[in-house]
């Protein structure tokens, strides 16, 4: 069997470091930066889209994306905020729980990673119950509005989805 000299070894480790050293880590602002993927709807026994699926992008900088379950009262209550609209006469309106206790703000996980590096990104899918929706609609085309937060407080920009127009009763 073939020995490969101890400098030759040497040699190929200080390489493999070296290019090793090389590779690009990204780098993103402290401040969360979200962008719209998609939206998709599950249809009930009816063909009516029952649920929706709401899908963002993000990047964070610092990491510090994410509430942990301690973290139960203002400003640290909600870190994903979502506007609901709905079209009439051409503009949009925004629609309001007629219960002020129901929202459609949530909470996002912590999603720090472990490590030097802090940098994150990867997508956020939010559901959306439509069919709670479906008798405060005045129309059958909806929009939405997000932005999130992080536990630094940095907001990130505010990202408004085109009109999507959905089935219902």
């Amino acid at each position: 069997m073939y020995k490969v000299p101890k400098i030759i070894a040497f040699v190929i480790i200080l390489i493999a470091l070296g290019l090793g050293s090389c590779v690009k880590q990204d780098s993103y602002p402290a401040e969360p930066v979200i962008k719209f993927e998609g939206f998709g709807v599950l249809k009930d026994i009816n063909q009516h889209d029952s649920l929706g699926e709401l899908t963002v992008s993000y990047t964070d900088g610092d990491g510090d994306i994410g509430l942990y379950d301690s973290d139960t009262v203002e400003p640290y209550k909600y870190n994903f905020f979502l506007k609901f609209f709905y079209l009439k006469n051409n503009q949009r309106i925004e629609l309001i729980p007629t219960d002020t206790a129901l929202g459609f703000n949530a909470r996002i996980p912590v999603l720090t990673p472990g490590g030097k590096n802090k940098n994150i990104k990867g997508n956020i899918s939010f559901d959306l119950e439509l069919y709670y929706a479906w008798p405060l609609l005045g129309s059958d085309t909806i929009a939405f509005e997000v932005y999130i937060k992080d536990r630094a407080l940095h907001s990130s920009n505010v990202v408004q989805t085109p009109l999507f127009v959905i089935s219902k009763p």
